[in-house]
Formats: C-alpha cells, sequence, structure tokens
C-alpha cells in the first residue's frame, strides 16, 4: 500500500468526530416552590433510565426529566 494512502487514512481516522444524535437526558430536582432546578450528578443514556431514577428519589418538591441540547 502507498505510504500516501496510509497516512491519509492514519488522519481521516484521528480527525474523525461521529455525528450521533444526543439522547442523553439530566434528572431535575426542585425542592420548593421558588427555588431553582437542581441537576442530578449522573446523566441518563434513556429517557426510561432517568424516569426510573426519577420515581426513586423521594423528595419534597418536584422532579423531571430533561433532555440535553
Amino acid at each position: 500500500m502507498n505510504p500516501l494512502r496510509i497516512a491519509f487514512f492514519l488522519i481521516l481516522i484521528l480527525t474523525y468526530s461521529p455525528i450521533r444524535a444526543n439522547n442523553d437526558f439530566n434528572l431535575l430536582i426542585k425542592a420548593c416552590r421558588d427555588c431553582n432546578w437542581v441537576v442530578y450528578p449522573e446523566i441518563f443514556k434513556l429517557r426510561e433510565n432517568c424516569e426510573i431514577a426519577r420515581h426513586g428519589i423521594f423528595a419534597r418538591g418536584m422532579t423531571r426529566c430533561k433532555k440535553i441540547e
């Protein structure tokens, strides 16, 4: 194989950044009506996992899952 072709493929592989859909979700917690939303430290790859974690948190206030833009 041609060394120039090998160099080209190596550069292509090193600079390639895959385009993927962002399906990550944050779990937001609001402890009181006038408080700000607090982000749970773990990022969830699926909304279903976020909803499961949301139902497992027993805190006064509100919780919601929000897609990371």
